[in-house]
Order: C-alpha cells, then sequence, then structure tokens
C-alpha cells in the first residue's frame, strides 16, 4: 500500500496543484497570464529559459538556476491591477536556496519599480521558502496565502 501513496500528502503538491489552491483565495483575480516550465513552445503557457530569466534578471539569457528548477507556475497580471505568484519547485531540497535568490532579486525588481512610479498598486512582495518550494507573493493578501502555504507545505 505505501508504494501507492508516495505522491499524496504534502510532498505531493506539484507546482501547479499549489497554484490551484492559491488563487482560490482571489476572488477577484485580475487577468493574469500563466506560464509553466516545459511547456509545449507553441501554447499560451510557454516560457523559454530566456524569457524566464528576463523576468529575474532584466536579460534574456539562460541562467543556471534553470537547470535546479523541476516545476513552476508563474502568475502575472495583465493589467494595471497588480498580482504576481511565482511557485519554483526545486529538484533537489538542497538546491531551494539557489532558487530563492532568483525570487529574492525580482522583489527587489517589484520594490525599485513602485518606487519609480509611485503610483504602482503593488503590494510588498513577500519571498517564502520550505522544502523545495520558493515562492514569490505580490498580492493585496499575502498574509493568507503565507497561511495557506504554512499548513500545505
Amino acid at each position: 500500500m505505501l508504494l501507492i501513496l508516495p505522491g499524496c500528502g504534502k510532498a505531493g503538491l506539484s507546482a501547479d496543484d499549489l497554484a490551484f489552491r492559491l488563487l482560490n483565495l482571489y476572488p477577484a483575480l485580475p487577468p493574469c497570464s500563466q506560464y509553466v516550465k516545459n511547456a509545449d513552445p507553441y501554447s499560451a503557457g510557454y516560457l523559454s529559459p530566456e524569457d524566464f530569466a528576463y523576468f529575474y534578471t532584466g536579460e534574456r539569457t539562460r541562467l543556471p538556476e534553470w537547470d535546479l528548477i523541476g516545476e513552476f507556475r508563474l502568475i502575472l497580471s495583465d493589467s494595471t491591477e497588480f498580482f504576481e505568484i511565482h511557485i519554483l519547485k526545486s529538484v533537489n531540497a538542497t538546491d531551494v536556496d539557489e532558487i530563492k535568490k532568483l525570487l529574492d532579486r525580482r522583489e527587489r525588481l517589484l520594490l525599485l519599480y513602485n518606487k519609480e512610479e509611485g503610483d504602482y498598486p503593488a503590494k510588498r512582495p513577500v519571498v517564502f521558502t520550505k522544502g523545495r518550494y520558493a515562492v514569490l507573493l505580490a498580492t493585496d493578501d499575502n498574509e493568507s496565502a503565507l497561511r495557506l502555504l504554512e499548513r500545505l507545505l
């Protein structure tokens, strides 16, 4: 029976599972684009390694962290109503600190943008790590999402 259950429970959550549960916290979600690792290149959710790097560095390059990430789901608002959730799941738990650095860079970029634009309605982004997950939340209710992440992971 134990051979059937390893995918269940906390250890078995995928980035998509986590995203679905987090998105349920936001009933008035603005229009968003979602990207996943290893999506079909012709699908709406496709993000090349170079475009992925652009979100975190502002440059289109291939980051070494790309190979440390087993799966991800990025949710980014398409409108002026600010909303972002980045869920990165490392291949190995020992690599989560390396991929967290990407989210720390994104957090700094968002804070810089807020400072320069002033009227951009972003809340302070929060970076959360636990197990193999690194998550960036920039929503109107980061606290509820953090409580959910603590429970699920």
